[in-house]
């Protein structure tokens, strides 16, 4: 498919103050970059518009790099039929209280935000839990078992036995809690009720001195013990919902002696429950991602229009016009000394209309093609060489992906050997996990970005606007004489 030729304009800044001020001067303005320069004049410079190639990809799959997962089904008319479900092994405890344990019952407990869902919030969603036969591979990516071993021999075990963990519920997004602490609080759960036998098992696993030890080994755990679940959707297609966590929870009896008021010891019963396992990043996960777009958008992307469908739908691929940036930057700056200050670029973008609440992603990166599976596999963060990372101001519509500076640096060391390597690059969504940096006397809270992967946690889509987009380039000069 060929590239649609759109226009880009670039915006030169050249900034200097007026002669008679120097460097050093308290009055200079300018304050940039390269201000040391020798400065005898103030000059603005904008070129004429660049050529930008862009269009819609495709992008089949996704690698699950976060323990936050996606299940149920919603119809969109200008979206499509998105499908999920997920796998997931689970890390499993070893502080388990085994004296005079008697176990009530069992549970797959699923927690999700209040507001993590899109589509009806009361529209009933159906949940089967299947025991998976092995462990899961790594990488795992969005269309498992496709491609894995699994595709022939089965990922899980449709028939479970007795002692298996097999189980089915249903929730809404009101959710249930587990008390009137957590029904107050952010997060809402669903529940899968799983056989008492299954929860027995794991607990004689764990009291048996032989595979006790291998409650401390999650890969061990999972090969010898419990390889983990796979949680299916049965009914209902109205919503989709962003699992945040997944749990197994026992509820149990504990007799013990207490002391009364009177100072006896008298025989108590007490009804108390535990997490035996949990998902966490250290072990595998993944959501299972069917997307059937709707025609309009293959449409739109046909006609050359760059549009973004998450999860595992399109991306947006784009030739940046270095080479034509480093061919005004050399023109504009021939027989002075220049420094490059800052290189921005931001690009505007509309939300796609639908009927779901299907809105626009928050993040997203751009990142050279070539380079883009070899990011989500090494776990990499922006390096602001390669890779750039934008959030959507949604007042204004735009996507800024900061400064490229350090990326058009690198472009002028090497601009004799530029290869289309070199100016292809990805955007493509993504979801962002900040910690909060601590405070002190001498610093405020912030927060730090600490970890990016493919969004698949809930449905987006965006139509991006190249032609309207800016690349503004900063630098100092003066003049030779």
């Amino acid at each position: 498919m060929k590239y649609p030729r759109l226009t880009l304009p670039l915006i030169m800044l050249s900034m200097l103050s007026l002669a008679g001020f120097s460097a050093c001067d308290n009055a200079n303005p300018v304050d940039m970059p390269g201000s040391s320069l020798v400065q005898d004049q103030f000059v603005i410079e904008i070129t004429d518009t660049f050529t930008i190639e862009a269009r819609s990809i495709l992008n089949p799959r996704v690698q699950s790099r976060t323990t936050t997962q996606l299940l149920g089904a919603i119809d969109a008319s200008t979206y499509g039929t998105l499908r999920a479900d997920f796998v997931a092994q689970l890390f499993p405890s070893n502080n388990i209280d085994i004296t005079d344990v008697t176990l009530d019952s069992v549970k797959l407990q699923l927690v999700f935000d209040k507001t993590g869902f899109v589509g009806d919030s009361l529209a009933p969603i159906g949940i089967e839990v299947y025991p998976l036969t092995d462990t899961l591979p790594y990488p795992i990516y969005s269309n498992f078992p496709t491609g894995t071993r699994y595709a022939t021999t089965g990922f899980y075990n449709p028939n479970p036995g007795p002692d298996d963990c097999h189980g089915i519920g249903m929730f809404t997004a009101v959710g249930g809690a587990i008390s009137t602490e957590a029904s107050a609080s952010s997060y809402r759960f669903a529940y899968a009720n799983l056989p008492l036998e299954f929860g027995q098992k794991i607990l004689n696993a764990f009291i048996d001195p032989a595979t006790r030890p291998l409650f401390s080994e999650p890969d061990e755990f999972a090969t010898k013990i419990f390889p983990g679940v796979y949680v299916r959707t049965t009914f209902g297609s109205g919503r989709v919902t962003r699992i945040t966590d997944t749990r197994l929870l026992m509820y149990y009896q504990k007799r013990s002696m207490i002391e009364n008021d009177n100072g006896v010891l008298v025989d108590s019963l007490q009804h108390l429950y535990s997490y035996y396992m949990t998902s966490a990043p250290e072990v595998p996960s993944n959501t299972c991602i069917n997307l059937e777009m709707a025609p309009s958008l293959n449409a739109m992307a046909e006609q050359g229009r760059a549009i973004i469908v998450s999860p595992a739908g399109r991306d947006v691929e784009l030739r940046f016009p270095i080479e034509s940036v480093i061919n005004a930057y050399e023109n504009a700056t021939a027989s002075t000394l220049s420094l490059i200050n800052t290189m921005t670029f931001s690009i505007p973008a509309d939300s796609i209309a639908n009927g779901r609440g299907i809105s626009a992603p928050t993040y997203l990166l751009m990142v050279l093609s070539k380079d883009k599976d070899k990011f989500f596999a090494a776990n990499k963060l922006p390096d602001d060489v390669t890779s750039f990372t934008a959030e959507l101001n949604a007042n204004t519509m735009t996507y800024n992906f900061g400064d490229m500076r350090n990326y058009l640096m690198e472009m002028l060391s090497k601009k004799e050997e530029l290869k289309a390597e070199d100016f292809m690059f990805t955007i493509t969504p993504v979801s962002m996990v900040m910690d909060d940096a601590s405070s002190s006397y001498y610093a405020s809270t912030g927060s730090t970005l600490s970890g990016m992967s493919p969004m698949v946690a809930m449905p987006a889509m965006v139509e991006l606007h190249p032609k309207d987009a800016k690349v503004t380039l900063t630098f100092s000069k003066q003049q030779l004489k």
